[in-house]
């Protein structure tokens, strides 16, 4: 929570510029947790795609970029990645 933007701010210009230069690197975007409304960041995922990664969404609502994701997941995010690390650590 600590690396929280909330609505007003202006996003750090030089980490948007990281994120967007890594989205045009990147084989897989993971979204966790973001309606994916608020701009610029929102446009990441979609650079991302438009490169040719593939993006994964998990939120617990639907967002305006499910159908560009090749997975969607509409659920809770601590539950499911528990999950997954205990598989992982297994």
């Amino acid at each position: 929570k600590s690396a929280t933007v909330s609505f007003g701010p202006a996003m750090p210009e030089d980490k948007m510029l990281c994120a967007s230069e890594e989205a045009l690197m990147c084989d897989l975007c993971l979204v966790l947790g973001s309606s994916l409304v608020v701009y610029p960041a929102a446009a990441i995922p979609l650079e991302a795609k438009r490169n040719g990664a593939r993006l994964i969404i998990i939120n617990r609502e639907p967002t305006d970029q499910d159908p560009y994701a090749d997975l969607v997941l509409n659920t809770d995010i601590g539950p499911l990645l528990a999950d997954v690390m205990a598989i992982l650590d297994s």
